[in-house]
């Protein structure tokens, strides 16, 4: 399995090769090597995925609308999609970094989100 398969199959995001490229050229991985050889390393593997989590949650946009098309009878839906999950993947893809002591471990401390939910508390009136 090339790195460039085990990229692909170790996320459910559409991105396109060159996304993968690009993760494992900064990794120093050859995107056409075995990703089980001895030369792709189990820390390369790990901050591979957590390089995934990153671009995908924080360079992605988390809602996507929906979309319908038709044509002669023909009709596609795509649904609205809203990443529920993005501060658990945030949280792992920042232990990974922490785990290897990687750089981006900052840049994911020192995100904070622009809009913030406040809990709704149902309370008897009074």
């Amino acid at each position: 399995m090339t790195v460039l398969d085990w990229l692909k199959a170790s996320e459910r995001y559409t991105f396109e090769d060159s996304t993968f490229e690009k993760i494992a050229a900064e990794r120093g991985c050859d995107i056409e090597a075995d990703a089980f050889d001895a030369e792709i390393t189990q820390r390369q593997r790990d901050l591979m995925l957590a390089d995934i989590i990153f671009t995908a949650v924080l360079l992605s946009p988390s809602n996507t609308a929906s979309l319908s098309q038709s044509h002669n009878g023909y009709q596609k839906v795509i649904g609205q999609e809203q990443d529920t999950y993005r501060k658990d993947k945030l949280k792992f893809a920042l232990a990974i970094y922490k785990k290897y002591d990687d750089e981006k471990a900052e840049l994911l401390e020192a995100v904070v989100p622009k809009i913030r939910f406040i809990p709704i508390v149902d309370v008897d009136r009074l």
